[in-house]
Parts: structure tokens; sequence; C-alpha cells
């Protein structure tokens, strides 16, 4: 068969296959780009895309060397064109370009078929590492909840140990200002000492009648302040105790301690009526066992005293009380 092909044919022939190609090259340069760029965005999977890249690229290299055949084809032909315009040449060679072209179509879109699956694959496995991501963050935000819960608490249990040891100092603020000129108050401990001389004659459990105005005042002013509803809840035990100096022996002293010390409450619950105070007032005597030292000597002025003091609740019971208000 012989086919006459005028030079605008020809012309137009040659410009149909080489835009075809270039359309072809294009989009396939296009589904790439787009393939990489997916690629690119998906980092938590290294090993799994690098494979996946390394067979896109076996098949954009394929692709290459079919186009870069074809481009040899097409210019061969071309040469063969100005050295021998013969109509049967021309049909041969075009019959050849045909077939080859529709070959280097096929590889191409075989390659596009793959690069296609891939990027599908590419794909899902980003969106599950999205979502992946998502659930981390989610996690993330659920742990820096807890954690600022957490120090919330940390910051209520160090504020209530902080208060559990403030307790005593501002108890004996209060009672310094009411007492001042009656009792000697420590500031830290909040002790109330008092001269044992000025209460009970020596070797006597007798309260003397001239200390009972100011026993009363303190015992009054004290556990009116101790047993108030802010003060008590933090009150584990309220403790009269006297002591002796050495003169006498310790046991003799001992007995007579406890004597005073039981004389002593006995005139708490007589001057102070509140079903409480036996929940909380204790009575102990100390004999000459923790004497006053004046220059590494025993001073029995000052060893010979009574003092009023008090134990705090447990300090697990103020961290469980915050807990507790946590849960409520």
């Amino acid at each position: 068969m012989r086919i006459n092909i005028s030079n605008d044919e020809r012309s137009s022939f040659w410009l149909s296959y080489i835009g075809l190609i270039t359309g072809l090259f294009f989009i396939f340069v296009l589904v790439v780009g787009v393939v990489v760029v997916r690629y690119s965005i998906s980092a938590s999977n290294l090993a799994y895309l690098q494979k996946d890249l390394n067979d896109n690229i076996a098949s954009l290299n394929a692709a290459n060397k079919e186009l870069n055949k074809k481009h040899e084809s097409i210019k061969s032909f071309i040469e063969q064109l100005k050295s021998n315009p013969d109509s049967n040449n021309i049909e041969q060679l075009y019959l050849n370009l045909d077939k080859e072209l529709s070959k280097a179509t096929s590889t191409i879109n075989n390659s596009l078929d793959v690069i296609s699956l891939k990027n599908d694959e590419l794909t899902a496995h980003i969106n599950k590492q999205e979502e992946l991501i998502s659930d981390l963050n989610n996690q993330i935000n659920q742990r820096d909840i807890q954690i600022d819960a957490i120090e919330n608490d940390l910051q209520n249990y160090k504020s209530s140990l902080e208060n559990y040891t403030k307790i005593r100092e501002n108890i004996a603020l209060s009672l310094k200002s009411k007492l001042v000129n009656i009792a000697q108050i420590d500031p830290k401990t909040a002790e109330i000492t008092m001269d044992a001389a000025k209460i009970f004659n020596i070797n006597s459990s007798v309260i003397r009648d001239d200390a009972k105005f100011d026993l009363r005042r303190i015992f009054k002013v004290y556990l009116d302040h101790m047993l108030s509803s802010e003060v008590v809840q933090n009150i584990n035990k309220i403790i009269i105790e006297c002591h002796t100096d050495s003169d006498g022996g310790y046991m003799h002293n001992l007995d007579l301690s406890q004597k005073r010390a039981l004389e002593i409450m006995k005139f708490a619950y007589a001057i102070y009526k509140n079903e409480s105070l036996s929940r909380y007032l204790v009575a102990i005597g100390k004999s000459n066992s923790e004497p006053i030292l004046k220059d590494g000597l025993e001073d029995p002025v000052a060893s010979f005293r009574i003092k009023i003091k008090f134990d705090l609740q447990d300090p697990k019971y103020f961290i469980d009380k915050v807990l507790n208000q946590r849960v409520n």
C-alpha cells in the first residue's frame, strides 16, 4: 500500500505525535510530582516510604528509557525521510514508529498504574499515620490535664504542710496578745510555762488560793482558743505537765508532780464546762526528768515549773484532708 503524504500532512503528523509524547511526559512528571510531594509528607515510617520511592524511581527510569528510545526513533525517522522520501519507506517507518509508540504508551500507562497504586497506598498510610498522630495529640492533651491536676494537688499539699508548720506560731501569736502579763508563751511552740512556786507550796499538791485567779484566766483564754472550731480540728491532745527540781528524790517527785498535774486538771474541769474537754485534756507528772540547766548545772527555780502544751494531729491527717477535699 502506498500512502501519499503531503508536506503539510507530514508536519501535522509529527507535530501530533510530538505533542502526544510531550503531553504524556508532562502528565507523567505531574503524577510523579504529586507522588513525591505526598511521599515527603509522611515521615513516620521512613523505611516503608523509602521502599515505595525506590519502586517509583525504578518505574520512572523504565519509562524514561522508553521515551528516550522513542525520541531516537523519531529522530531516525526524520533523518530517513530527509535522505529517502520514498512512500514505501515512509509507510514502513510509520508502521514501525506507530508500533514502538504503542509499546511506549503501554509501558507509560503501566508505570502510571503502578504509581497510582503506590500513591493510593501511600495516601492510605499517611491517613493512618495522621490518625495515629491525632490520637497521640489527644493523649498528650489528656496527660497535660492530668499533670496540671497533679501540680495543683502538689501545691495544695505544700500549702497544707506550710500551714501545719505555722499552726503553733499562729496559736502562740494569738495567745500572747491575751496573756502577755500573766503567762510566758513560747513564740514557736505556743507552750505556756508557769512558775510552779507561785501555784504550789513546797511538797504540797494543793493549789494556792492567790494563784487561782490567774490560773482561771489562763485556762479560760487558753481553752476558749484551743477548743474553737477553727483550731480544735488540728489538735490531738492538750497536756498539763508538772515538773520538779531534783530535791527530794525521783520517785517522791514523780508522785508529787503527778498529784499536782491532776489537781490542775481538776481545777480546769471545775471552771471550764465543756463536754469535749475530756477528749483532749490529759495530765502528766514528769518529776525531775527534764531539768532546766544553766551553765551545765540544774537551775532548781527554773526547773520547778508547770507547762500547758498541745500535740497537733499527725501530718498525715492534713494530707488526707487535702485529698478528701479533692475527691469531694
